[in-house]
């Protein structure tokens, strides 16, 4: 089954629909361009200084609540793993979303009556979704990534790669035997999950695909991806997969900071 877990193009028409609204809105980013990712320090200190050089007094008092609130979610919520920018938008009781990025935007701090949103959507133009594919022996996973969010997860189960066979003849023969049985059961596992992958990714708009799990099977299941999914593997990392999906993302998120770092 395929959860739908995010889609920061619905957050993005959510926050447009605000165009004239109502009541004033504070959109502010936070952005680091260095090669390490930013500490909650950093960011608490280029929020000060954001406030203090781009809002007037005025401004200040009317959102200091907001700005409180962005400041305690710095100090207490904030995990810098794979982030490089951060966006919140903000009105009181009638807005509070925010978006984390593995890609640097630069810093800034406005209030208008509509959500800023061009750095984000130009941001779409440039960083383009991706497809993660984590495995190991049991089991394997895929997620789609864009724009730093998790939009949709697959888990793949049923093939149990064995280790080892139990036997009674250490002959070199029963030996080869068992490592053929081993072999060919993880032949057709491979197989099946390369299959489900192309299913999964096709009609996705996939733009690179990140592959993650156990180190030895790493090069197998680059191997046995389809075209043009195997020609499509820029990065890896090594991972068990009964964690939280959230380090997943993150392990992914680290890679690909770096891939874009480089670029």
């Amino acid at each position: 089954m395929i959860f739908l877990l995010n889609n920061i193009d619905k957050r993005i028409q959510k926050l447009e629909g605000l165009r004239s609204s109502p009541y004033p809105i504070l959109s502010l980013y936070l952005g680091y361009a260095g090669k390490q990712t930013p500490a909650s320090s950093m960011m608490i200190a280029q929020l000060h200084s954001l406030t203090s050089q781009n809002l007037s007094d005025e401004e200040k008092k009317l959102f200091k609540k907001d700005l409180d609130r962005i400041e305690s979610y710095l100090r207490e919520i904030y995990d810098k793993r794979g982030k490089r920018s951060l966006a919140f938008f903000s009105s009181g009781k009638n807005l509070w979303e925010i978006f984390d990025f593995e890609f640097y935007l630069a810093p800034l701090a406005i209030v208008t009556y509509s959500p800023y949103v061009k750095p984000i959507i130009d941001a779409t133009d440039k960083y383009k979704k991706y497809l993660v594919i984590v495995i190991d022996r049991e089991k394997a996973k895929l997620l789609t990534v864009h724009l730093g969010q998790m939009e949709e997860q697959l888990e793949i189960k049923g093939l149990e790669v064995p280790q080892r066979v139990k036997h009674g003849d250490d002959t070199w023969d029963a030996q080869n035997k068992i490592f053929r049985h081993i072999e060919d059961h993880l032949n057709r596992y491979l197989k099946m999950v390369a299959q489900k992958v192309s299913d999964f990714a096709k009609g996705k708009n996939i733009n690179f695909i990140l592959l993650g799990g156990h180190k030895e099977l790493l090069p197998k299941m680059k191997t046995y991806l389809l075209y043009p999914y195997n020609k499509m593997v820029i990065g890896e990392f090594v991972t068990e997969l009964n964690i939280p999906l959230n380090n997943i993302l993150l392990h992914s998120k680290n890679v690909v900071s770096k891939i874009y770092e480089g670029r």
